[in-house]
């Protein structure tokens, strides 16, 4: 986060603001979508199939703040445990995956302060997000996939000795579109490989001060391009257990400039840098 000037803000620690607001019009959005999509794939056939699973793992994670020369401001990585459960309707060829995942824990921050000194110190982290996809089998081995998500980002920067924190939290639509193949099948084990190319709305941004230094500070940010790749191992000799590895990517653009108030009264301005985020995890499904 920059203050006017250009300068990096000092962290400052605020308890986190309820979030309601946004997640119950973000659910209800969800819902509906969820609900339209699941009843044009299903109808009224007697042949629909349902699957459930669940999914422990652990994802090694990365943001990157770079300033509009390419300078890098703040790096952030460390591992976030996490669970995923998801529900998949199979109809003929057609698939409707709906899913929630929630990884959390904390990422060793590296930062600087206004001055430009060095700051270090803790972020605590939340990554959650809810996904319905469509697809259809090309095949037995190829399965076309289009879908939406919501991705929420709560970034709570620890203040250190003298030194305050500062909250953050990040909502945002996705789009999804991709294809996932059997690459490899054996006696022992099916592998199959997923790609997906993801578009992200501009993520709208809340900035909340200790003390009320500042008044809430609101910005969104440009629209955004990543990818995501899978790699899924299906032993045979366990049906219902598969091992998934991951691999994400998206660069965020920087922000334009927000007013920055207290007490209702401009004080300067505020933006969010552009920003890298990536992760790569392993986690273990098991299928009811």
């Amino acid at each position: 986060m920059l203050l006017a000037n250009g300068r990096v803000c000092a962290p400052i620690f605020y308890w986190p603001r309820q979030i309601k607001t946004y997640f119950l019009h973000s659910m209800r959005q969800l819902v509906l979508f969820v609900v339209l999509t699941t009843g044009l794939v299903s109808g009224t056939s007697a042949f629909a199939q349902w699957e459930f699973s669940g999914a422990g793992g652990v994802r090694y994670v990365t943001n990157d703040e770079v300033d509009t020369n390419g300078k890098q401001l703040v790096e952030e990585h460390g591992f976030l445990p996490g669970v995923e459960l998801k529900a998949n309707y199979r109809r003929g060829d057609w698939l409707v995956n709906l899913g929630g995942e929630i990884y959390g824990g904390n990422l060793a921050y590296d930062g600087q302060m206004q001055s430009g000194t060095a700051f270090s110190t803790d972020t605590r982290t939340t990554q959650f997000r809810m996904t319905t996809e469509v697809g259809r089998y090309l095949s037995d081995a190829v399965l076309l996939l289009a879908g939406a998500e919501w991705d929420y980002w709560k970034r709570d920067i620890l203040g250190q000795g003298a030194t305050l924190g500062l909250q953050e939290e990040y909502n945002s639509w996705r789009f999804l579109a991709g294809a996932q193949t059997r690459v490899l099948q054996a006696s022992w084990s099916d592998i199959y490989l997923t790609g997906l190319l993801v578009v992200s709305s501009p993520e709208h941004l809340e900035v909340n001060f200790d003390n009320q230094l500042f008044d809430q500070a609101n910005l969104s940010t440009k629209a955004a391009i990543g990818a995501r790749l899978a790699l899924e191992v299906r032993p045979k000799a366990s049906s219902h257990i598969s091992v998934e590895s991951d691999f994400e990517w998206m660069r965020i653009g920087r922000s334009d400039e927000a007013i920055l108030s207290k007490g209702g009264s401009p004080v300067g301005t505020v933006v969010q840098p552009e920003h890298v985020r990536k992760a790569i995890g392993i986690k273990v499904k098991y299928r009811f």
